[in-house]
């Protein structure tokens, strides 16, 4: 092992196998500073795959199995990832991209604490990855969350999501059993919705990052045709979305997977913008989100609303304020 090899970061990434994310995995294996990967991915198979190709790439990698619409699950994948720290079998996370997240077609869904499934996944599920990560992560240790433009309304979307609404959280938490047909546009707004409410929590965790002494940004990757976000609808808007729209990458506003992806992974490894706090960057650009974002009496209502209903969750002390 030469001494490069040892100096490694090591890289924490969810979403490694398909879409935004498995292009962000590329860029890791190809990164000159060589850094270790700890990859977690909701299909077992899948993530053997890429940790398969990681380090068949040379690169120190291990996956964790993770479902994001089960808190229990998140639970179990951070204590078992503090349980390799512990264990030596991985070193302290230099830095976390959390890319995963999900869009459905409606809002009847449910993860398995009864939560509205958007909502749990963008949302709930990132900020228990957060309080479990911040704790472990290495000193001055960078986390990155997955933003979108569809938070700022309509046209960042390129009118394709509804603009979202600042609901309080136990409204974006309930679900909607309507008829799909009579709400089709309800998965995209409660998509656009999760969203503002990410990029607002962002502002809360930045504090609580940095009074630790760790840094936490936003990642807006644009619009991004041809992943596999849009995989719970109907077959016609996926066709669409994979085979026809790719074309708009061209477009202000949008990208490629491959392209957004490398701009991600220059700010998860700080070869670009490396002392950026509380900050949004948005396909490689520094730029402003939405302003009801900076709202701070909306991000704390944001915040104790997710601990009050997981008391046994709470937040760790030492990132807490």
């Amino acid at each position: 092992m030469t001494d490069h090899d040892i100096n490694s970061p090591t890289v924490l990434l969810t979403g490694p196998t398909r879409g935004i994310g498995a292009e962000m995995l590329d860029r890791l294996i190809d990164h000159p500073a060589r850094p270790r990967l700890v990859l977690l991915a909701r299909d077992p198979h899948a993530l053997d795959r890429v940790v398969g190709r990681a380090r068949a790439a040379g690169r120190d990698a291990v996956g964790i199995t993770i479902d994001l619409a089960d808190l229990d699950s998140v639970d179990a994948a951070l204590q078992q990832l503090r349980d390799r720290i512990a264990g030596g079998e991985v070193a302290a996370p230099n830095a976390a991209m959390l890319s995963a997240g999900a869009q459905f077609g409606d809002r009847r869904g449910t993860s398995a604490q009864g939560i509205e499934q958007t909502f749990a996944v963008d949302v709930v599920a990132q900020h228990a990855l957060v309080r479990g990560i911040l704790p472990i992560l290495a000193p001055r240790g960078h986390v990155v969350l997955m933003g979108s433009g569809t938070h700022r309304g309509r046209a960042h979307s390129f009118g394709l999501v509804p603009s979202p609404r600042s609901a309080p959280p136990e409204e974006l938490a309930r679900t909607d059993r309507t008829d799909r047909g009579a709400t089709r546009h309800a998965g995209g707004r409660a998509y656009a919705e999760s969203k503002l409410a990410l990029v607002t929590l962002a502002h809360a965790w930045a504090r609580r990052a940095e009074a630790s002494g760790h840094r936490l940004n936003t990642y807006d990757p644009g619009l991004v045709p041809g992943t596999g976000l849009v995989r719970d609808l109907p077959g016609y808007v996926r066709w669409t979305w994979e085979h026809v729209m790719p074309a708009m990458a061209l477009l202000p506003g949008a990208s490629t997977p491959r392209a957004t992806a490398r701009h991600a992974i220059d700010l998860v490894m700080g070869d670009r913008h490396a002392d950026l706090h509380d900050g949004y960057v948005e396909i490689g650009k520094v730029t402003r989100p939405a302003g009801r974002t900076f709202d701070r009496e909306r991000q704390e209502e944001l915040f104790s609303w997710i601990e009050e209903r997981h008391p046994d969750r709470a937040v760790d002390p030492t990132v807490s304020g």
